[in-house]
Parts: C-alpha cells; sequence; structure tokens
C-alpha cells in the first residue's frame, strides 16, 4: 500500500505497463505506422499479445528484459508488453481475459492471434509462437511536422534465433517480401537486411537479430544505432535520469510499460505553438511549465479483481512557476464528500481544492471586465460572493434508479451555511428570471431532520419530475434533482450509509490509489443492467452486451506531490 506522499502505487496487485500510444501527430499526412504494413501487424501484436494474454500460450522460463537496454538515447518514445510476467500477474490477467466471450480459452486467444497475423502470411501458433520470448517492443523519434518522417522500431525478444531466423527468411519470400529489393550488410559482426520497395505506396524497412532479439526498423540507420547502444557505444533510454524518475512512480510488477521523454516532447510542441495557427490566432510564444515536463510514464497490470492502467507525470519542481508548484503541493483530499453520497449511487465525482481552482481561473482571466461582472451577477464575488466561504470540497452524484431520468445531486463544501443559502437562492431567482417566471412563483419549502430544503418547480424545465432544490448544513451545501434525491443525500450523511459501504464501491477502492486528491467512481454492472432495460429501439445489442457483461465497476483516482502527478484507473472484472 502506499504511504502519506509516496505515488507508488499498492504493491501486492500492481499495475503493468501500459501500451500508451505516442502523442498524435499534428500534421494532415497519414501515419508512419499506418505507411508501413510490417509496422501495423506488429504493433498489433504489441497491444493484443501484450494485453490479452500471450502468457496463456507460452510456457517459458522467466527471461531478462532484453529490450530496455537496445533503446538509443535519441528515441522519444518507447513501448514494451511483457508477455511473460510473473506468476500472480500471469493469474490475474488469465482470470480478467477468460471473462470475455471470445477469449474464454487458451485455445480462443491463439485464434484471435492468428487472425492479427493473418495479413503478414504468418501464423501466430504455426510460426511465431516456438521462438517468441518473453517481451515485444516499439520505440521511435517523434516528428510532429510530418508523422511519416517518425523514424521506429519494432522489438521481438527470441528464445531459438533458429527459428526466428526462418520465420524471418519466409517473411522475405512471401507476399510481403516481394514488395521489396533485399540486400544483406554487416555491421559490427552483426547481418542487417535492408528491403528497397518497388513500390513508391511502400516505405523502406530493414531488419536483423541483435542479441536474441529480432528488430525490424525503418531503416538500417537505425539498427545501427540499436547495435551500438546494445553493445555499449551509445547512450541508452533507460540509463537518463528522467526515464529513471519518471518509471520509479510507477508499478515494477507489470504486463507492460510505456514512456514518452518530456524534453522530446516539449521541443515539439514549442514548435507547433510557434507557427501561426490555421484559425487566425496568434502563435503561443510560451508556456513556461512545459519546461519542467521530464517525462510521461505508464504501466498495465492485472490484481484479482480487474485491470490498472496507471500515468504518471514527472516535473522537474525547480523549473515549475510559483502558482503550479502551489497547486501540486496544496492537493487535499475528498473524504468529507464521501460520506455525503448516498450507498445506492452508481456513479460520483469528488475532488478537492475548488476554491483554489476558481481562484486561479478569475486570477487568469478576472482582468476581463465581462468574466468579472458575469462572477459578481451569479453571486461568486463581490461583497456578499460565496468564493471566500468554500472549503474546496466538491462532488456530483447520480443514480440511475428504475426511471428513465436519472437522479442526482451536486456538493459544495462551504463554513458558512447561510452564506451558501442565499448563493443558491440567487441562483434559483436567477434562472427563474430567464424563464420569465415571477420572483418565488413555484418555490416551496419542507423540512427535513431539522434542515430546510427549499424547491423550485416549473414547466420551463421540460423535464418530468425534476424540481431542483438546495440545503445547506453540517459544512455542505447542496444542489439535488429533486426534495427525494436531497432527503437521500442527507439520509447518506445523517445515518452512515453512504458510498463507502458498497461492496462494489469497496473492491474498486481497494484497488486504487490510495488518499487520493480526487476519485470518479461508476458501478458499470448498474450501467450495463440499464442500457439492456432501454427501448428496444435503443437498446444494446446481444453481442455487445456479452462483452459488457463481465464488468463491474471503473475507478480513476489521481494525487500529486512536489514534482509529480498519478492517476489509476482500475476496471473491476466480475
Amino acid at each position: 500500500m502506499n504511504h502519506e506522499g509516496d505515488l507508488t502505487p499498492p504493491q501486492p496487485e500492481p499495475v503493468p505497463g501500459a501500451v500508451s500510444q505516442p502523442p498524435p501527430a499534428l500534421s494532415s499526412s497519414p501515419s508512419w505506422f499506418a505507411r508501413y504494413r510490417l509496422a501495423v501487424f506488429s504493433a498489433a501484436g504489441v497491444v493484443l499479445v501484450g494485453a490479452i494474454a500471450v502468457a496463456a500460450v507460452l510456457a517459458v522460463a522467466k527471461p531478462n528484459p532484453s529490450i530496455e537496454k537496445m533503446v538509443p538515447a535519441t528515441h522519444d518514445v518507447l513501448l514494451i508488453a511483457n508477455l511473460n510476467p510473473s506468476l500472480a500477474q500471469k493469474v490475474n490477467l488469465l482470470r480478467a481475459v477468460h471473462s470475455f466471450p471470445d477469449t474464454k480459452t487458451d485455445a480462443a486467444i491463439s485464434t484471435k492471434l492468428d487472425e492479427a497475423f493473418k495479413d503478414t502470411g504468418l501464423s501466430f501458433t504455426n510460426d511465431v509462437q516456438s521462438w517468441l520470448g518473453g517481451e515485444v517492443g516499439v520505440s521511435g523519434q517523434l516528428n510532429f511536422e510530418n508523422s511519416a518522417d517518425s523514424p521506429f522500431a519494432l522489438f521481438a525478444a527470441s528464445r531459438d534465433d533458429t527459428k526466428a531466423k526462418a520465420v524471418l527468411a519466409k517473411l522475405r519470400s512471401g507476399s510481403f517480401g516481394k514488395k521489396y529489393t533485399w540486400k544483406d550488410e554487416t555491421y559490427n559482426g552483426i547481418t542487417i537486411t535492408s528491403g528497397t520497395p518497388t513500390a513508391t505506396s511502400v516505405k523502406p524497412v530493414a531488419y536483423s537479430l541483435v542479441d536474441h532479439v529480432v528488430v525490424a526498423a525503418s531503416s538500417a540507420a537505425m539498427i545501427h544505432e540499436i547495435i551500438d547502444t546494445d553493445q555499449g557505444r551509445s547512450a541508452r533510454m533507460v540509463d537518463s535520469a528522467d526515464f529513471k524518475a519518471t518509471m520509479k512512480l510507477l508499478p515494477s510488477d507489470r504486463l507492460g510499460m510505456g514512456y514518452t521523454a518530456g524534453k522530446s516532447l516539449v521541443a515539439s510542441a514549442k514548435k507547433q505553438m510557434a507557427k501561426p495557427s490555421t484559425l487566425g490566432l496568434p502563435a503561443l510564444k510560451t508556456l513556461d511549465d512545459l519546461n519542467a515536463l521530464q517525462g510521461i510514464g505508464a504501466a498495465v497490470s492485472a490484481t484479482g479483481t480487474g485491470v490498472a492502467f496507471d500515468v504518471a507525470v514527472k516535473l522537474d519542481v525547480n523549473r515549475l512557476s510559483p502558482a503550479t508548484r502551489q497547486a501540486f503541493n496544496a492537493t487535499g483530499r475528498p473524504d468529507a464528500v464521501l460520506r455525503w453520497i448516498p450507498k445506492t449511487s452508481d456513479g460520483f465525482l469528488a475532488i478537492s481544492n475548488l476554491d483554489k481552482s476558481i481562484k486561479t481561473l478569475l486570477d487568469q482571466y478576472g482582468s476581463d471586465a465581462s468574466v468579472k461582472a458575469s462572477a459578481d451577477a451569479v453571486g461568486l464575488t463581490g461583497p456578499q460572493g460565496i468564493l471566500p466561504h468554500l472549503t474546496g470540497d466538491l462532488g456530483v452524484e447520480v443514480e440511475l434508479g428504475n426511471n428513465s431520468i436519472p437522479s442526482g445531486a451536486i456538493l459544495i463544501g462551504t463554513n458558512d451555511s447561510a452564506a451558501m443559502n442565499a448563493f443558491f437562492g440567487k441562483l434559483v431567482g436567477l434562472a427563474a428570471a430567464t424563464g420569465q417566471q415571477k420572483p418565488g412563483a413555484g418555490i416551496t419549502r419542507t423540512t427535513y431532520r431539522g434542515t430546510v430544503i427549499t424547491s423550485w418547480t416549473s414547466s420551463s424545465l421540460g423535464v418530468p419530475g425534476l424540481a431542483p432544490s438546495y440545503a445547506a448544513l453540517d459544512g455542505m451545501g447542496i444542489v439535488a434533482s429533486s426534495p427525494a434525491e436531497m432527503r437521500a443525500v442527507i439520509d447518506a450523511h445523517a445515518a452512515g450509509s453512504n458510498i463507502t459501504a458498497n461492496p462494489t464501491y469497496q473492491a474498486a477502492s481497494a484497488a486504487s490509489l490510495t488518499k487520493p486528491a480526487g476519485i470518479m467512481f461508476v458501478n458499470l454492472e448498474r450501467v450495463v443492467s440499464a442500457l439492456e432495460k432501454l427501448p428496444t429501439s435503443s437498446r444494446i445489442d446481444t453481442k455487445t452486451a456479452a462483452y459488457l457483461a463481465p464488468l463491474k465497476a471503473l475507478m480513476l483516482t489521481a494525487t500529486s506531490q512536489p514534482g509529480a502527478a498519478v492517476e489509476r484507473f482500475f476496471i473491476a472484472i466480475k
């Protein structure tokens, strides 16, 4: 489990390396994945083989990682899928994968893998499985200006070099290979084969077997660089301080990982920012906080109850602006909000530091007269403004229920109930005036558990059963969709029957980040059930329902510390 200030996700059931995509190129030119048929097959293999459970069909001793040490420091992006993870990861992954219709058995997984290799003229089970080792990966250099000119390399660890070479020869002599003229060369004792395309629609390609790893790249020059890196003549990505600092924030026991070098990403982004906008807007010249970016890392892992995706952003705290540094240091915890969310809620968002976020926005745009006037008009700022009375807590909860229209509530932390009630009253007055309703029309007041609930009904709302209601008590201002929902929120707080006692929430929370600054939760089981009850014309089809049926819940948790932020997206599987 995490300790205070420690962003490393819980270790008992880690979160493996995600097969995250590099940021999309901003150019309109075709993606280089689309330009390389071999790359399409290999990238599909990275995602499908790593995330869908080649562990089910590979029974090999766990090898030492061999791909990371080959990736040059000049590369900007690295993705690696671990095909032979730890026993715990393997068991947890298979449990999750076997929950879905098309992957219920190992044979079904093999069939899917064969389909992924089909266009290359190869079969996974007949041509690849016998030699494929514990890792596959891809690395490359980002080119935002021309994505077709983004050099890349694909890696596949080999446990039988003879069989691996045989497959490369088969690929070369097959339908794929006929699109090229081939030439062999030797570089530092290693044979590299280069393919020159015979048609302009095909891009050059090169391949080699380097230190028991099959390498396919966009050029022989890139393989030269990989060989130099593997043999110690060039710097490695994994030895950089930025890589180490970023990946340290993520679980080490994982199914896969991804990394994007911060400095390269920033340099590319700045080039784009400096260009005149096609919309006629002025080019952005500076964005100082960008300079602090050291790296973005990701990891995917399987737990006993689902699959987790972690993303970490590492920043050089010394290069952050004072305001941004303060924002990272001052994150709170939304525990107070959880105590107000009804146990029966099907989804919610809970965050802290709402007041600081509003103040930051006003600092940036408050000099605009129209912005200031609007903030004063709604009662956010001004002599009687609510902003000084906000504690920072914010929650939004939704319950699907049995009606076609969901119910829900907004929760806002306050240190002055009277000021909050006045703020809500002002908002209702403005809404009524917009709907051309006389002041006070449609307003009713009831008392529940000693709290006055003010409700507003109006035909202008256009939603049957919608009667916005507000109240403020015990440090929380509440706006609910109806008096009934307001009573449910008050009961959750007064009687302790809140979301923290919900078994589905408890299971998802146990696998998420501890002490988060923000939480988003969705009860997927209830959502799918509601979708299946929709009228026939809107109902999801049977096949889609079968794929969604194993999903139980999703939870997104986020936290930060000086110079770093981590998010975990967890999907609970039945």
